[in-house]
């Protein structure tokens, strides 16, 4: 008995031995990988690793990549963990255009600006120049190289009416959209919400800018019944009045006319208006210079 307890003695030591010694040898292994983990953090923090290397941004339209980067004001000293990316997408997100921004770092040196920019719904004509009016009523300009030719010119719209008319170009089918290649703003006593748009087939609608847009989806629909030729060209183009229902005239037909006449009769009282409001402008603008004039003839006296 006394022997057994002897033998038993010297495994439980030698075993209690092994335990510090693995015990020992963890301990050692998670000092050095700590150790080892601070050293490549010192030395990616503190070396020329973490400097910015390289930003990309995606493709972009209505706000340029050296505008982009600008904006960022990134350079090859700054270290990307100190980039302040918050900052950096809100100063991008109040430029014109700009509808969201994410900015992303990749490691050890990279960057990469993914831009959303609203959509195009139309162009406003000023001058010679087209602007692009965007999907939140905004219109831009000093925007070059742009291709405008799916975009309706939209004309003699006011605010509150351009706005009205991007909602429902927004809701509508993109194809029938481009489909539109003008929208005229014409209204009357009697019609103060309607819109004049002509087509790329060659047709005309009318229409009621506050209904316009639950009717407008059906246009290709109503296309269909109107008589083409071979080529699919139109036989008899004409007018699609959707003011109160979707009724096709014909151009050749009296009351086809009688709405053209209208219509001209419409834009060209209101450009005359336009013109007298112009004018008054100018005329007491002319007024106060010479008041100013006046006063300053007096006090030199």
């Amino acid at each position: 008995m006394p022997d057994s307890k002897v033998v038993e003695s010297v495994k439980f030591k030698n075993n209690a031995i092994k335990r510090r010694k693995n015990r020992h040898q963890i301990q050692l292994s998670i000092f050095l990988a700590v150790v080892a983990i601070v050293t490549l953090i010192l030395l990616y923090m503190f070396t020329s690793i973490s400097y910015v290397k390289d930003v990309t941004v995606n493709d972009t339209q209505l706000i340029t990549e050296k505008k982009i980067k600008k904006i960022l004001d990134i350079s090859k000293k700054d270290r990307i963990y100190s980039l302040p990316i918050s900052k950096m997408e809100q100063n991008l997100k109040i430029q014109d255009g700009v509808k969201n921004v994410e900015i992303h770092r990749h490691f050890p040196n990279k960057v990469t600006v993914d831009i959303e920019e609203y959509d195009i719904v139309g162009v406003v004509a000023d001058g010679s120049d087209f602007n692009p009016l965007l999907e939140n009523g905004q219109i831009l300009s000093s925007v070059n190289q742009l291709d405008y030719s799916s975009a309706p010119v939209v004309s003699d719209f006011a605010r509150k009416e351009r706005i009205q008319l991007v909602t429902v170009l927004n809701n509508t089918n993109p194809a029938i959209v481009n489909a539109i290649s003008e929208i005229k703003f014409v209204p009357n006593q009697e019609a103060s919400r309607r819109v004049q748009l002509f087509m790329n087939d060659g047709l005309e609608v009318i229409g009621d800018l506050r209904t316009l847009g639950d009717k407008l989806d059906y246009y290709p629909s109503m296309t269909k019944k109107i008589p083409r030729n071979q080529s699919g060209e139109l036989i008899k183009p004409g007018i699609i009045d959707l003011e109160v229902g979707a009724v096709f005239i014909p151009y050749e037909s009296k009351k086809a006319e009688t709405r053209r006449l209208e219509m001209e009769s419409e834009i060209a009282a209101k450009k005359e208006k336009e013109d007298q409001k112009l004018e008054k402008s100018v005329n007491e603008l002319k007024k106060q210079l010479e008041q100013i004039k006046t006063k300053k003839d007096k006090s030199a006296e």
